[in-house]
C-alpha cells in the first residue's frame, strides 16, 4: 500500500469519515431602477452564473435571484435552505450585484419590495454551516459592511471602501469578467481564486477612471486571509469523466455508505466492530488509489 493510501487509512481511523466538500453559489441581481441598470445587472448576473455552472458542471448548487424574483423574502429563503443543505466542510460564494444605500448607520441592499439590511444579511450568512465563505458585495455603498461582515474564515470583497461611495459601481462588471479571463489567472493553473479575481477587477476599475481622466468614485476593498486559497471559478469546463472513473466513484460512494452504516452498529458489534471497520477502510484506501490512477491517465 502506498504512503498516500496509508495516510488515508490513518486519517479515517482517527477522524470521522471524510466528507466530500461542495461549493455553493448564490447570485443576486438587485433592483435596477432604470432600464440601463436593469440590463447591466442582468448581464453581470448572467456572466457570474455561467462561470458558476461551468465550474461545477451543472446548476444544482447555483442559486440565481434576478428581477422580480430577487426579493428580500426570496433571498432569506435561499440562504435559509443552505442552512440545511451545507456542511461545515463546504464552501459558499455569494455575489450581490446592484444598488446599495447607506444612511450613516445602516447599509441596505436595494431589492424589489422591501430592502434587506446589512445586519440581517450578516446573520443569515453566519447561520450557514459552510465554514469557508466568499462574499462579494459589488453594490454602491458596499464598503459600509466590510468590517461588519468579515470573520476568520470569510473573505469579504466590496466595490467601495466606505458607505459614502454611493455612485453606481463598475466593479461588478469587471469582477464577473475576471471569472472567465485568462489574464486573471496569474499562476496559469486554470482556476481563478478570489484574490486573482479581485486584483483583476480592482486594476480594471482604476484603469477605466484613468482612461477617462476622471476621479475614481469607487475603491474596491478585500478583507480575509483565505482569498488566495478560495478557488471561485474554473476557466474551462470540467473534462467529461471516463466511464471507469464514474464506476469507481460509485463503488467508493457505496463503500462509504457501508462504513457509515457500520459505525451506527458499533455498540451492538462490540469486539467485532474494529476488525470490520479496518477491513473496510483498507478497501476504501485501495479503491481511492485506483481512482487517483484512473484520473491521472
Amino acid at each position: 500500500m502506498s504512503g498516500r493510501a496509508c495516510a488515508l487509512l490513518l486519517a479515517a481511523l482517527v477522524f470521522a469519515p471524510p466528507v466530500q466538500a461542495e461549493l455553493y453559489y448564490v447570485i443576486v441581481g438587485g433592483l435596477g431602477g432604470a432600464p440601463d441598470y436593469e440590463e447591466a445587472f442582468a448581464a453581470h448576473v448572467r456572466t457570474l452564473s455561467q462561470a458558476a455552472e461551468r465550474t461545477l458542471g451543472d446548476d444544482a448548487r447555483v442559486t440565481v435571484l434576478i428581477g422580480d424574483d430577487a426579493t428580500s423574502d426570496a433571498l432569506r429563503k435561499s440562504l435559509g435552505e443552505l442552512v440545511e443543505r451545507t456542511e461545515e466542510a463546504d464552501r459558499l460564494a455569494v455575489f450581490l450585484v446592484g444598488h446599495g444605500s447607506f444612511d450613516g448607520t445602516q447599509y441596505k441592499l436595494n431589492l424589489p419590495g422591501p430592502d434587506i439590511d446589512g445586519a440581517e444579511l450578516q446573520a443569515l450568512l453566519a447561520a450557514i454551516p459552510a465554514r469557508s465563505q466568499l462574499i462579494v458585495n459589488a453594490t454602491s455603498a458596499s464598503g459600509a459592511v466590510l468590517e461588519e461582515w468579515g470573520t476568520e474564515d470569510r473573505t469579504v470583497i466590496t466595490a467601495t471602501r466606505s458607505g459614502a461611495e454611493r455612485n453606481a459601481t463598475r466593479f461588478a462588471e469587471y469582477f464577473a469578467a475576471a471569472l472567465s479571463a485568462e489574464e486573471a489567472d496569474i499562476n496559469k493553473n486554470g482556476m481563478i481564486t478570489a484574490r486573482e479575481a479581485f486584483d483583476y477587477a480592482e486594476r480594471r476599475v482604476a484603469d477605466s477612471f484613468e482612461s477617462e481622466g476622471t476621479l475614481a468614485t469607487e475603491h474596491p476593498q478585500l478583507v480575509g486571509e483565505n482569498a488566495a486559497a478560495f478557488d471561485v471559478a474554473r476557466l474551462r469546463a470540467r473534462p467529461a469523466e471516463r466511464p471507469e472513473v464514474v464506476a469507481l466513484t460509485a463503488e467508493r460512494d457505496a463503500l462509504e455508505e457501508r462504513i457509515a452504516a457500520l459505525r451506527l452498529e458499533r455498540e451492538e458489534l462490540g469486539a467485532e466492530y474494529l476488525p470490520q471497520l479496518q477491513a473496510l477502510l483498507v478497501e476504501l484506501a485501495l479503491l481511492q488509489e485506483r481512482i487517483d490512477a484512473a484520473e491521472a491517465q
